[in-house]
């Protein structure tokens, strides 16, 4: 889980790479900048490691990412989500999917590259913290304060082995905070109740603002049909302090807005306190929107090279070309897109799974996404 046990992972998959000739070298993310960015919660005093592998040589850098951390396991598991078991052509486990699935593909592939041949590109694996909470800490600082830029990226997200992530979608966190006049529960006359007025405002959002965002469409493809639309969900998190015997005098409730290709994060917070200004007047409330966090949505050109030859790969290994998609969350591939670089998503794993308890990955999903690497990999050595 975040912050745990980070070295150890690091140190497993530094052993192992070194063992087949790969060099690694391990850089701790600034410990100051760790806890100006994240959030007490994500245990900021715990250190984040970025791990660089490297073979080959040439003016071209492919680089291969993977996150390490996951999320908590829940409760319900029919095995030990800490301990990889192996099942009918399994791996059950925390993280089997999303996404050590994908970083076991990536290092077989560079084991087995090192073991036979000197690249003729340079080929690179980042293994990163902190995805799960954004990626500042991990891609983020990768990208943005190390200043990796390679000429192409793929990040071995759980894309689904017929299935290519060419672009996410973008998103808006922010809380709204409704104000009113703390009082005594015993004389509520004497306050004005923010819950109350909090309710109405919701309903607004729920009645009047939600359904416009039915009105707009993408023209991309999304890995689901519902995401071509802009979302908006509310109150997965909710501030209220106080007590049962007060009036509170104010409350929270949050926004989770998810972009389009087509939307920028800056236009839609202004959307959003646009509507908050317009019925907060009407309703007679005073409320304000805290933007938490925001991001653009990201894409890579369909017919950008990495995107041909990833296409060419894997229908040259599986036999069948994957589909280009939108996928419904948000990546890492956002930090290199960013920053120009040629990036897309395409890792081994259980689409729908990521999170969910009793998740699992194929082994064998995993040997044939090693083998799409390989090719990919010599592929792009013709570009070079």
């Amino acid at each position: 889980m975040l912050g745990e046990s980070y070295e150890e992972i690091v140190d497993f998959y530094k052993e192992v790479l070194s063992s087949h000739g790969v060099h690694v070298t391990v850089h701790r993310v600034d410990d100051e900048y760790v806890k100006k960015t994240i959030p007490r919660e994500y245990n900021p005093d715990k250190p984040r490691y970025i791990l660089l592998a490297r073979i080959g040589s040439g003016e071209k850098t492919l680089q291969f990412n993977g996150h390490y951390d996951v999320v908590a396991p829940g409760e319900g598991w029919e095995t030990p989500p800490f301990k990889a078991v192996v099942r009918e052509g399994r791996v059950y486990g925390r993280g089997s999917t999303d996404m050590k699935g994908g970083i076991a593909s990536v290092v077989g592939a560079l084991a087995y590259l090192a073991s036979t041949r000197e690249p003729e590109i340079v080929v690179e694996a980042a293994l990163v913290p902190d995805e799960e909470i954004g990626g500042l800490t991990g891609t983020g600082y990768l990208v943005d304060v190390l200043g990796s830029r390679p000429d192409w990226a793929l990040i071995a997200e759980p894309s689904g082995i017929n299935n290519i992530y060419i672009g996410h979608r973008g998103g808006v966190w922010a809380m709204v905070k409704v104000y009113g006049r703390q009082a005594h529960g015993s004389t509520p006359w004497l306050g004005d109740n923010a819950f109350e007025k909090m309710v109405y405002l919701a309903k607004a959002f729920i009645e009047e603002y939600k359904p416009r965002l039915a009105g707009k469409r993408s023209s991309f493809k999304y890995e689901m049909e519902e995401a071509s639309t802009p979302t908006l969900t509310l109150g997965g998190r909710l501030v209220a302090p106080g007590s049962i015997n007060i009036v509170p005098g104010m409350v929270g409730f949050s926004i989770d807005r998810r972009l389009i290709i087509e939307e920028k994060a800056d236009d839609v917070v202004e959307e959003l306190r646009g509507f908050l200004k317009e019925a907060s007047s009407r309703l007679g409330v005073t409320a304000e929107l805290e933007v938490m966090e925001k991001s653009d949505p990201a894409l890579t050109n369909p017919e950008a090279l990495i995107v041909k030859a990833v296409e060419e790969s894997s229908a040259s290994v599986l036999g069948q070309r994957p589909s280009k998609t939108i996928c419904v969350g948000g990546l890492d591939l956002r930090y290199y897109a960013r920053r120009g670089v040629e990036v897309v998503a395409y890792g081994p794993g259980e689409v729908g799974l990521a999170h969910k308890v009793n998740e699992f990955v194929k082994v064998s999903d995993l040997v044939k996404m090693a083998e799409v690497y390989v090719d990919l990999v010599r592929r792009l050595e013709s570009y070079k």
